[in-house]
């Protein structure tokens, strides 16, 4: 039996919802690996193709993998005649040493990372990079973030950000390790772009029905959470208009030449 993808429950929430990913990330990763214009591009976990477009404005040829077939249908109707290819990012469909660049948005923490850095490296032309990031909201202190976080943890049985703690971010090492243990792949360079989301409370409660712990709940359980949710954010901002510090996190690894 194929595996499947949880998010293709949400891919219209996702869609709608989901926050793009800011212009320095873009920046940084082409200060690692040079201009995006012209590479070839696995977007792998692509979902609704929010990092597959911005990629290809750059001027990318970008590929979009995903497990999810309603995420890739997303991805396609938003850019008709793009490579959209279901797939299982550990079995990528394409021949080796044909990529320059294999990016994970959003995703990396899925996959068994060890056999993903494998068939990366397989995909990879000699000198050819792995890029990783993340978004993340980053209004720990303020008390109705707090209270969210809160919620999520009481409420949802796998939430976790455990892979992305602030503190240790900066040791990028540990979350390197995996990618380079096969010594396929050299780490290369790490970022952390600031940012700021400006967001509705109705997007902000479409983007958190997106998220995997929220789509596991039962539903009568996701909506009571949602709607003790909502109320944390009428509290904060009553007039439903949020502005929320963020940061996206970029991990760069390259096949040596």
């Amino acid at each position: 039996m194929p595996a499947r993808s949880l998010f293709d429950a949400a891919a219209a929430e996702y869609d709608a919802a989901r926050p793009s990913y800011p212009d320095g990330l873009y920046d940084a990763l082409e200060a690692a690996t040079g201009p995006l214009r012209g590479k070839l591009v696995l977007d792998c976990g692509a979902g609704t193709g929010i990092a597959s477009r911005q990629l290809a404005a750059r001027g990318a040829t970008v590929i979009s993998v995903d497990l999810g077939e309603q995420m890739l249908r997303m991805a396609l109707a938003r850019s008709p005649g793009s490579a959209c290819v279901v797939a299982d990012g550990h079995r990528l469909p394409v021949r080796p040493a044909s990529a320059d660049l294999v990016t994970m948005a959003q995703c990396w923490h899925w996959f068994d990372q060890r056999a993903a850095a494998r068939e990366i490296a397989r995909a990879l032309q000699p000198g050819g990079y792995w890029a990783a990031w993340w978004n993340r909201a980053e209004a720990h202190g303020e008390q109705w973030f707090d209270r969210y976080t809160e919620a999520l943890v009481a409420g949802c049985p796998t939430y976790s950000w455990s892979h992305l703690d602030r503190a240790a971010l900066p040791a990028v090492d540990w979350i390197l390790e995996e990618i380079v243990a096969e010594g396929l792949l050299e780490p290369v360079s790490w970022a952390v772009v600031p940012w700021t989301r400006q967001v509705t409370a109705a997007q902000w409660l479409t983007d958190d029905r997106s998220k995997s712990y929220l789509i596991e709940l039962d539903p009568a359980g996701r909506e009571a959470l949602l709607g003790q949710i909502a109320g944390i954010i009428a509290d904060r901002f009553p007039d439903g208009q949020m502005l929320v510090p963020y940061s996206t996190k970029l991990l760069v690894a390259r096949r040596p030449i």
